[in-house]
């Protein structure tokens, strides 16, 4: 049955969502916000998507492509958000007055955005009843080859990739949004799986830090995956995802090792995956640190110091990528402080996300 599906942001992810579910029926708008006016301009341009890879191939001729965000929320049932964590806010202050009951807002991925666009729609005092709900990771691994208007597909992630709504209760509603879009989806227990199982915010913060030396040195000739996980990087992977365990283990939940995450979200294991990977990063500055050490490193270790688990190597992430690109990740990152959430108890944010009963 096809939807009406809006998707905010035109990156990669975007592209990518826009593209390949035109392509398979359903009515798809693509957003972005004028400084990434481009990235629509582009679409506009040729009168659509080119998508080539592994998923719906061919010209995907999008409902709509535009920087005005009312005009691809409107009458849409789901609201894709393929962003960067970072604008998460921005994206949720723009939204907060267009929303309608019954929209079913998802972010590829999470790293606990939910938690953060449901506090901006408090303080905007949104009153439409909409879902918010996110995924471990994107639908695909995908890249603009040919820029802007153009993405290949090269893997459809699954075949259990993590979502949840926030609340939990709500996740049914989710999964039957998601019927007939996504059969890679399964439903997790909270936000908090999803939130954690991001397996960007272990291996790229810690592929990148650890090989800074390489990546500066080559100006753009890395591979990350390919050279840059060697013994020792999965060690310190290896201490994070202990770590991210016993954390997850303090709330109730059974964790996963992330090489069975990997193999969930990838169903390859991480040496097959380096194989197809891209290059990069490129620099201190890649997302791979300014993103997911802020917004996913950070959250980890708040709830790690919450639950009284020591969490050394989140720290120590922490410290030096703060130390490199001279900013406190922690004091501004997304942390339960900044969410709001610093006066609760673990039973209380765990029934939060359950339930979505305030303490």
């Amino acid at each position: 049955m096809e939807k009406k599906i809006a998707v905010i942001g035109a990156g990669n992810g975007g592209t990518a969502i826009a593209g390949d579910l035109t392509l398979a029926g359903h009515e798809c708008r693509l957003f972005d916000f004028e400084q990434w006016a481009e990235n629509v301009n582009a679409v506009n341009a040729q009168g659509g998507i080119k998508v080539t890879g592994v998923a719906h191939t061919g010209f995907a001729k999008i409902a709509l492509a535009t920087t005005d965000l009312r005009a691809a929320v409107d009458g849409a049932e789901l609201i894709m958000v393929a962003t960067q964590a970072l604008t998460h806010t921005m994206v949720a202050e723009a939204l907060a007055p267009l929303v309608r009951s019954g929209q079913v807002i998802i972010l590829w991925p999470g790293s606990g955005g939910t938690l953060e666009m449901r506090r901006v729609f408090d303080k905007k005092r949104v009153k439409a009843d909409v879902i918010l709900a996110e995924g471990a990771t994107l639908p695909y691994c995908c890249r603009r080859l040919e820029g802007p208007g153009t993405v290949n597909i090269h893997r459809i992630d699954g075949p259990r990739n993590y979502v949840a709504a926030l609340p939990a209760s709500r996740t049914p509603q989710l999964m039957q949004s998601l019927d007939g879009v996504y059969d890679t989806v399964v439903p997790a227990r909270s936000i908090i799986e999803p939130a954690l199982y991001n397996p960007n915010i272990i291996v790229h913060p810690a592929g990148a830090l650890f090989n800074m030396g390489r990546i500066e040195f080559s100006q753009g000739e890395f591979w990350m995956y390919k050279e840059g996980i060697t013994p020792s990087v999965k060690k310190i992977i290896n201490g994070m995802d202990r770590e991210r365990a016993a954390i997850m283990k303090k709330l109730g939940y059974e964790p996963r090792t992330y090489a069975q995450v990997f193999d969930d979200l990838f169903h390859v294991s991480v040496e097959e995956f380096a194989k197809a990977s891209s290059k990069g990063p490129f620099s201190m500055q890649d997302r791979y640190i300014t993103e997911d050490v802020p917004m996913g490193v950070t959250l980890t270790a708040s709830l790690g110091r919450k639950l009284g688990i020591p969490t050394p190597t989140y720290d120590a992430i922490i410290h030096i990528a703060s130390i490199v690109n001279e900013t406190d990740y922690f004091k501004t990152g997304r942390n339960l402080k900044n969410l709001g959430l610093q006066n609760w108890t673990a039973r209380q944010l765990q029934k939060y996300v359950t339930t979505g009963k305030r303490s």
